[in-house]
């Protein structure tokens, strides 16, 4: 169930942001819209949503409704921030 919730957090991030745009609709639907790519791109950030929920109760994180919700709608936050902590090697560095 909670994992559904993720997945609708996503869904509704998206969501959120048409709404954002939804006074420049009139003009058409802008091109990045029409591309096949950004859509798999958003499905696959949908899916995250319910991967995330996923791992924190993989991770015996007890996991509410709200909270599955929460981290679907925020699952490209978490993760660039999780990518964002991983170190850079200095290129040419054999660490």
């Amino acid at each position: 169930m909670e994992i559904l919730l993720g997945l609708a957090g996503g869904v509704a991030a998206e969501v959120l942001q048409w709404f954002r745009i939804r006074k420049e609709l009139h003009r058409g639907i802008p091109d990045w819209a029409q591309h096949w790519l950004y859509w798999f791109i958003t499905g696959v950030m949908v899916g995250f949503g319910g991967l995330l929920v996923f791992v924190y109760q993989a991770s015996d994180v007890e996991v509410s409704p709200i909270i599955a919700f929460n981290i679907g709608a925020s699952a490209p936050l978490i993760i660039e921030t999780l990518i964002g902590q991983v170190p850079q090697a200095e290129r040419g560095a054999i660490d």
